[in-house]
């Protein structure tokens, strides 16, 4: 079988503890061994476990501090099969719960009335997700067939797959393709169609108030920024005030008669 590599990004944030201690123990809760680890990279073995549907494969994490004071681990998984996300929501599940950034999955999630998905299906979307990356409204729903996790993030619509035990199906659609939303509701739920690049899609058995979210945040979104007010236009000089001046600097000598003279002319005649 073909061996396929795939990225995840996590972000452990500032005061959960040491990132390679807090790795290290939720990897001991799972059958999977961390045979190396420094502050810079920890590498994962995953063992093959027939039982499991399971292949080995090799994880490795590149630890970076970042701006805010936590460590970002960029991880890469190789082997074959489908597990690769699978695997990391394993060792996740092993983390305090407010040791990962969570890309504001839970903020949104509790805006929707009624439980989504659990735990396991909120880890697997983090681990799709870039660094950075922040969720604005989600919801479920049907694509093409397929229930799963729709997604609102601030650079793209995503839906997801809602079983990691089988095929990791993804589908995003990036902002800036994105022409338009629209909302049409039925007996069965909402339906969300998506213009983007010439064509449609939809998502549709949504729940209520689902659908209308992730359109309004899709509309915040899309709303071009508010523009500076223009200056005030500068106030006409008052001529009287200019002809004092005038008179001014002839007294001073700073102008002979005749200047005076035609540039008074040229003032009254503007009037």
């Amino acid at each position: 079988m073909a061996t396929i590599i795939r990225t995840v990004h996590w972000t452990i944030l500032p005061g959960a503890g040491d990132p390679v201690a807090l790795i290290t123990e939720a990897v001991s809760k799972t059958d999977f061994a961390v045979t190396s680890a420094s502050p810079e990279t920890i590498t994962i073995d995953v063992p093959r476990a027939m039982m499991k549907n399971r292949w080995a494969a090799k994880i490795i994490g590149a630890l970076t501090p970042n701006q805010t004071g936590g460590t970002d681990i960029t991880w890469t998984i190789d082997g074959p099969g489908d597990k690769h996300y699978e695997h990391m929501v394993k060792i996740s599940e092993g983390l305090p719960d407010d040791a990962l950034d969570d890309h504001g999955i839970a903020a949104a999630a509790s805006r929707v009335a009624g439980k989504l998905f659990g735990r396991k299906e909120i880890r697997h979307l983090a681990n799709i997700l870039d660094p950075g990356e922040q969720v604005r409204a989600i919801g479920v729903g049907s694509f093409d067939n397929k229930m799963g996790i729709a997604a609102l993030t601030d650079n793209r619509l995503l839906f997801l797959e809602k079983s990691i035990l089988g095929n990791e199906s993804l589908v995003d659609f990036a902002l800036d393709s994105i022409g338009a939303m629209s909302l049409g509701k039925k007996m069965t739920g909402e339906t969300l169609t998506i213009t983007h690049s010439g064509t449609s899609a939809q998502i549709s058995h949504m729940g209520q108030g689902q659908g209308d979210a992730i359109v309004q945040q899709f509309r915040r979104l899309k709303r071009p920024p508010a523009q500076p007010d223009s200056p005030p236009a500068p106030a006409a000089a008052d001529p009287i005030e200019q002809l004092g001046r005038l008179a001014a600097l002839r007294d001073q000598g700073v102008l002979t008669e005749e200047e005076f003279q035609t540039k008074k002319a040229q003032l009254l005649a503007n009037m």
